[in-house]
Parts: structure tokens; sequence; C-alpha cells
């Protein structure tokens, strides 16, 4: 809310907050969401716990604490290169998720 007032007109939604909104998603998008969801799969491989799946179910998965929307297909080369940089791994498969260690 802004400060000082219980209610606001629907001008002062779309100016103010909408985009304080949006730039609070963009910054998830771009910063958060990429880091926290490759953790999530290196993490679910390291312990065995991740299905044959598609990757996208387990993105969809990952995504559903920050109830953002984002666009999969942008976020999976930035996953992929989390993946290899911080945890060494590599996805073989996106239809049925496989990854493996890089040697």
């Amino acid at each position: 809310m802004i400060k000082g007032k219980e209610d606001i007109t629907d001008k002062e939604f779309e100016e103010i907050l909408l985009p304080f909104y949006n730039n609070y998603n963009e910054y998830l998008i771009k910063f958060v969401i990429p880091d926290a969801v490759a953790f999530y799969l290196a993490n679910g491989h390291s312990r065995n716990c991740l299905s044959d799946c598609p990757l996208i179910y387990h993105i969809n998965s990952a995504l559903d604490i920050f109830n953002v929307r984002c666009d999969i297909d942008k976020l999976i080369p930035e996953i992929e290169q989390i993946l290899k940089i911080k945890y060494n791994l590599k996805i073989m498969d996106l239809t049925k998720l496989k990854m493996i260690n890089y040697n």
C-alpha cells in the first residue's frame, strides 16, 4: 500500500503500485529465479529426487513459490548456464529430465 493511505484509486494503482510490482517481478525473473531453479534442479539431482518428467514440470514446481509469471523458454538457457558453472551439470534431455555431470 501507499504510505499513509488505506485505499488507493485505480489511477494511483496504475501509476504507482503497478510499476513497483512490475519492477520487482523483473528483478526476480532476471536475478533470483534462474539461480533458484538451478539450485532446485541440482539439489534434486544430487539427492536423486527428480522424476523423469519433462524439465518444464520441474521448473514450474520450483516457480510456484514465487507467484510470478515467466517465459520459461527464456529461462532455460540461463538455468542451463548456471547448472554448468555452479553445479557442473548438463541437461541432456528436456522431455524426460536427464542430467549428467560434466567431465
